[in-house]
């Protein structure tokens, strides 16, 4: 359903780089609220969750600095949560655009009238408009395999 890439300043086939998608079923029992992961779905319905989770494995023999992970909301979805918190090796950002920009949070300017006045500020997008999120890893050891993940929910 969806692409992602991983950039470097090195070539390409330093990182191998793997997207799955599961589908998440959330299932109260008892008042316990428990997931159960459904690899690989060959169908989903409006209102399912998905997880998208990025499998990130330095294959160079050398340490590498400076990726950027970059991956878009699926078509036909909306972002709806973050589940790899930023970190000190790497951080999110979002995109309103289609990955041509980013922000950690990203705004709108918008214009309201309060007594009389026009005034304008920036406002919090909702994250059901972000189309990309990116993750911009300062460095990944040889042979080391880092995983991010975020949750979509189907329109």
């Amino acid at each position: 359903m969806a692409t992602a890439s991983a950039q470097t300043g090195a070539v390409q086939q330093n990182v191998t780089f793997t997207l799955r998608q599961d589908l998440i079923k959330s299932v109260v029992t008892d008042g316990k609220a428990t997931e159960t992961v459904i690899e690989n779905p060959k169908t989903v319905l409006p209102g399912d969750v998905l997880r998208e989770q990025i499998t990130l494995v330095n294959v160079s023999g050398r340490k590498l600095a400076q990726l950027l992970v970059n991956v878009p909301v699926p078509k036909g979805t909306e972002f709806a949560q973050l589940t790899t918190a930023n970190a000190n090796r790497w951080k999110a950002q979002y995109s309103l655009d289609g990955g041509k920009t980013f922000s950690a949070a990203p705004t709108r300017t918008v214009t309201v009238t309060e007594n009389g006045q026009s005034v304008t500020r920036k406002v919090p997008v909702p994250t059901t408009e972000y189309t990309n999120v990116r993750w911009t890893v300062t460095n990944i050891n040889p042979d080391e395999t880092l995983k991010f993940a975020f949750r979509v929910k189907v329109k």
